[in-house]
């Protein structure tokens, strides 16, 4: 299983200014917590959160708190915290990141997340004149957080003006299971909209005149 390291620090003022004052030092207030565990707050640099964005929101991080290795009264290796991103909030208008939830996993244990889907090919239909209506563009998946899968593929190649394809048509991995309905609909090739001849002319032609009926003054 792959991971990627993220070095955190534990945080002990809250609030927004001092959530201000880390993002003007280029970190990103956020938080961590888990089954059995107390949330501890953190910041992250946002550099390192942009990279670990780059591998997807379902990646597992193994979590740097810059304790050492061992333990110096045990000499035991201290367990690593593994966790996932279970939120980002966005700047509104320009995008870029303002906190960072993680969520505590076990290796050992399924987890359920969102997992959004991919649209594969072109369908047949387009050439008919058709257009693509994506209704349903994630799904809530459960396995195990090294097995989530990042995106799930349907191809869309097949479809005609009229068809649709539903959550049933995902390509799933075996260590998955998708917990939405399978009979949703996820997209569907709607015929191109046509105007009807000369409804315009006519409504063109009879125009309401403020402040009373036709002919009158």
């Amino acid at each position: 299983m792959e991971t990627v390291r993220l070095t955190v620090q534990e945080r002990e003022s809250t609030g927004d200014g001092p959530a201000r004052r880390l993002r003007a030092a280029g970190l990103i207030p956020g938080v961590v917590y888990g089954k059995g565990m107390q949330p501890r707050s953190i910041s992250v640099s946002l550099e390192d959160l942009r990279t670990v964005l780059t591998h997807g929101h379902n990646v597992v991080l193994e979590l740097d708190f810059g304790r050492p290795a061992k333990s110096a009264r045990t000499k035991a290796k201290v367990a690593p915290y593994y966790a996932v991103v279970k939120n980002v909030q966005l700047h509104p208008i320009k995008h870029y990141p303002l906190s960072v939830d993680l969520q505590v996993v076990d290796l050992a244990h399924e987890i359920e997340a969102p997992v959004p889907i991919e649209l594969v090919g072109t369908p047949a239909g387009v050439r008919e004149g058709g257009v693509v209506d994506w209704e349903h563009r994630e799904v809530l998946v459960r396995a195990l957080p090294g097995a989530m899968p990042e995106t799930l593929p349907l191809d869309v190649s097949g479809l005609h003006v009229g068809q649709h394809l539903t959550v049933a048509a995902l390509a799933t991995p075996p260590e998955a299971v998708i917990l939405d309905d399978p009979e949703t609909i996820v997209v569907t090739l709607i015929p191109p909209r046509v105007e009807q001849p000369g409804a315009f002319a006519e409504e063109a032609a009879e125009p309401e005149v403020a402040g009373g009926a036709k002919g009158q003054e």
